[in-house]
């Protein structure tokens, strides 16, 4: 496979397009590549890449050929594909994994590098510049984009000055690439050198970036008296202030103001204000009680611990494992910052997928108002302008477009979750978020870092820009380089010193330590988005059962429709490959993987995770995601005989490399899985009692873990979310139909015939039509007719059915799975007579029981005599 992977490499140097193989490169040089598992000829990899989502990458060969894959799908060579081919040679050169064995590099080494590389940039650079009439005034420089900056050259010898960007605050270097053009375009043009004056034209009073941003006066020539006794009263003999004197330096910006040739930057007055506002928050969390009585719901200890941590800093991380409750952490730190410091708009930013659920979320824990950012640019902007609600929540796509119209909205509050987002900090997503202003900020997030060390650098630089800024600092401290390529990654050092650095700022608890306050049950709701092809699927579905009750007779040739058409739904929110067997669109899955891989982080800690669906075929998927991800697991289903189900449990409990079990309803049917500490529904079940079921697995005497996180999956604006409403489906399916036809094999679906049931289910169904999918070839079938293959098919999938057709697993079971079936037929047939008669037949408390021995049936009713 190397010859393949080498060829392919120079062909594509030289074919690829336009910038294609320089990104590839850049994304394999920052270690955002990692292999997930290895065949002979197939190689899996997780690809960091600039946009917000990680994406999967495999690499296939067939004879000498190599194919690219990009999240299952054949793909031409990108970026991402040439990337995955250079971490591929790198591992099949046997090349060292990221390791101590890498290039550190001291301070001065790393300066020197960051500076080089920002001098070739200059020198590459086509700016232009209009320059004053004086070599040290105010210069104004204009970039590729068309942005201008103000410059000022300082000093010629160190070639430092001061320039109106955002880099200079940061990148302790006195200097930007803007600078150094400038200083290279005056020194290479000696006439015009010569012909600006040399005076410098005011006394400066600057930040130092080489001196850690401390406040600093410059002056080259003599001073006029008065000026110098003011530099003396405040400097004493140093040309800085120092660290605890920079709250009395207030008093030098009141006496300067006298001086018109003295000069203060605005970041000195930033940070003089910063200085102050962080000693009254201190002194306010002395002598402030929070009053927790403003939230609707009572807080656990130690979430009331996160909410003081966030409220008396202006920027701040929660950390916390999922299911610790960081929702309702940030929700009270807004009510208490408005209560405390007056605060009027407080601005959420999070994935679009669970807008609707903040504010949900806000309305369950606070009295405040909230209004999700939504619709075309004039009523976003509006919005912005004339809302009433303390709360605003927009998704991270909307602030790329409205960073600038928020900015004049001035917000005081910013809660940024699922802060992963903006892990790559080169992406424009994570600079528009970063240019947003604010008084304070909130980051909440469970997993601060993923797949690399700098993804923590990027989402503490929302939360205190200054905190661990510049990179190179960061990196010289805590990174590994490639001896060979400067620009790799290879390891990280110094991890408990930076845990340290981290602790004012980062609150990160886990569920272990704080167990005894935690309810014994905490059930989380992950909503998953709908990808295209999976809308398609299930409008079709939904159109079919529409048509079905919009009918005034229905067969039970239709009734069998129904049903199939609605598993049909439900199958699809899991993944399009359990309806049509090709293609695999799951976003379910990748959600899955992000909490398992990320969130709850079984590849490295311990914990035990029950998974159920009603689908062998989708915890085959499931299984398929997790031996990728190499987390060991069990799959119990019907399929597996009684006597090594036991095994199966036993290895889930004692193995601590088997993390997951993996179940379908039959298959955990009588068992006690007692060591798990998380459930999670990758679907809910039809019936309410089911979901409960399932808890009470584990949630039972006995139980090792004391508090147990259960987590549902449920799709957007699917047959799921009316599921988990209360709609009751299958159950009540044929319930309540009032005026129904003397012959059995009808029923009468008039207006006047329709329960109230039937025509909430009607509404839904309508409702899932109303945005067209678009057009499909396959989906015919479905709106006309289901064929028996598909129907077996569902029916194969079917707990009870799953049941029937075990072999060799002993009476007792085949009696348990025929009882199980035939009270399902008889509740059916129980359904069909009300249908057809308007009457119950008295069947809800009767049972349909089975002699083990001899297999007899017995079957008690009665049925009530009928009227004429």
């Amino acid at each position: 496979m190397i010859k393949s992977v080498n060829a392919l490499l120079s062909q594509l140097k030289k074919t690829a397009p336009f910038g294609h193989y320089s990104s590839g490169e850049t994304l394999y040089a920052e270690a955002r590549c990692q292999v997930l598992s290895r065949s002979g000829n197939t190689v899996d990899l997780l690809i960091s890449g600039d946009g917000e989502e990680d994406v999967e990458v495999n690499i296939e060969e067939s004879g000498n050929e190599l194919s690219y894959f990009l999240n299952g799908r054949k793909n031409t060579w990108d970026a991402n594909g040439i990337a995955a081919l250079m971490q591929v040679k790198d591992e099949l050169d046997n090349v060292s994994a990221p390791s101590l064995q890498g290039k550190a590099y001291t301070r001065e080494g790393m300066v020197k590098r960051v500076l080089n590389e920002r001098k070739e940039k200059a020198n590459k650079a086509n700016y232009k510049i209009k320059f004053a009439d004086n070599i040290y005034g105010e210069h104004i420089l204009t970039n590729e984009k068309g942005i201008k900056y103000k410059i000022t050259l300082r000093d010629f010898q160190t070639e430092t000055g001061y320039i109106d960007n955002p880099d200079l605050k940061t990148n302790k270097l006195g200097t930007t690439k803007h600078i150094m053009y400038a200083f290279g375009k005056l020194k290479s043009n000696r006439r015009l050198y010569n012909r600006l004056s040399k005076t410098y034209p005011f006394v400066e009073v600057y930040l130092d970036p080489r001196n850690q941003y401390r406040i600093t006066w410059h002056y080259p020539h003599s001073i006029n008296s008065e000026i110098a006794a003011l530099i003396k009263k405040y400097f004493g003999k140093l040309n800085y202030i120092p660290d605890e004197a920079v709250k009395d330096f207030l008093l030098f910006i009141r006496d300067a103001k006298a001086h018109s040739r003295i000069l203060i930057r605005p970041e000195v007055e930033e940070k003089v204000k910063k200085v102050w506002d962080r000693e009254m928050l201190e002194t306010l969390k002395k002598k402030t009680r929070l009053d927790f009585s403003l939230l609707k719901v009572e807080l656990f200890p130690y979430q009331k611990e996160g909410v003081a941590f966030a409220t008396f800093r202006d920027g701040a991380v929660i950390a916390d494992e999922m299911g610790l409750g960081k929702t309702v952490q940030a929700v009270a730190t807004a009510v208490m910052k408005k209560k405390i410091f007056n605060f009027k708009r407080a601005l959420i930013i999070c994935p679009a997928s669970i807008k609707e659920q903040w504010k949900q979320e806000i309305s369950k824990f606070s009295h405040e108002l909230a209004d999700v950012v939504e619709g075309l640019p004039e009523q976003r902007e509006k919005l912005y302008r004339e809302s009433k609600a303390f709360f605003l929540i927009a998704n991270y796509e909307t602030i790329l477009r409205d960073w600038s119209e928020i900015n004049r909205m001035e917000t005081d509050f910013i809660i940024l979750d699922e802060a992963q987002k903006i892990k790559n900090f080169s992406t424009l997503t994570a600079q528009s978020i970063k240019m947003l202003t604010r008084k304070h900020a909130l980051v909440i997030t469970g997993t601060p870092i993923e797949n690399r060390l700098i993804d923590v650098y990027s989402i503490i630089q929302f939360a205190d820009p200054l905190y661990l800024s510049p990179l190179w600092e960061f990196s010289h401290q805590h990174c590994y380089f490639d001896k060979t390529n400067k620009s790799k990654i290879t390891g990280y050092f110094n991890l408990q010193q930076l845990k340290e650095r981290l602790r004012p700022i980062v609150l990160r608890r886990e569920k272990r330590v704080v167990l005894k306050e935690l309810p014994k049950i905490t059930e989380i709701t992950v909503p998953v988005a709908f990808h295209e092809e999976q809308q398609m699927y299930h409008a079709n579905c939904a159109k079919g059962i529409a048509a079905i009750l919009r009918k005034k007779f229905i067969s039970p040739y239709d009734q069998q429709r129904l049903m199939l058409l609605m598993a049909n739904m439900r199958m699809v929110c899991d993944s399009t490959f359990l309806v049509d067997k090709e293609s695999h669109i799951s976003p379910k899955l990748n959600e899955l993987r992000e909490i398992l891989v990320d969130k709850l982080d079984l590849c490295n800690r311990d914990g035990k995770v029950i998974i159920f669906s009603e689908w062998v075929t989708m915890l085959n998927l499931i299984g398929q995601m997790l031996t990728k991800c190499g987390i060991g697991f069990a799959q119990l289903s019907g399929k597996v005989t009684v006597k090594n189900r036991n095994k199966l449990v036993n290895k889930f409990e004692t193995d601590p490399r088997c993390k997951i079990f993996l179940s379908t309803e039959a298959g955990g049917s009588g068992l006690n899985l007692q060591v798990a500490d998380t459930v999670i529904n990758f679907e809910l079940p039809w019936n309410p009692a089911k979901k409960n079921q399932r808890i009470g697995r584990i949630d039972r005497l006995g139980q090792r873990s004391k508090n147990l996180t259960v987590i549902n999956f449920i799709t957007r604006n699917s047959i799921e979310t009316s599921i988990a409403s209360g709609l009751n489906l299958k159950q009540n399916l044929f319930d309540g139909v009032l005026n129904g036809s003397n012959a059995l094999d009808v029923v009468d679906f008039s207006a006047s015939g329709k329960a109230q049931f039937l025509q909430q289910l009607e509404g839904i169904m309508e409702s899932f039509t109303k945005q067209e999918p678009p057009e499909h070839e396959d989906m015919e079938t479905l709106q006309t007719a289901v064929s028996e293959e598909q129907f077996e098919n569902i029916m194969k999938e079917d707990a009870a059915a799953e049941l029937i057709e075990e072999q060799g697993n002993g009476n007792a079971l085949q009696t348990e799975a025929m009882e199980n079936v035939m009270n399902q037929g008889i509740q059916f047939l129980a359904s069909l007579f009300k249908m057809s008669t308007g009457k119950d037949m008295g069947l809800e408390n009767q049972k349909i029981e089975i002699d083990k021995k001899s297999g007899e049936v017995v079957i008690r009713f009665k049925i009530p005599k009928l009227q004429d």
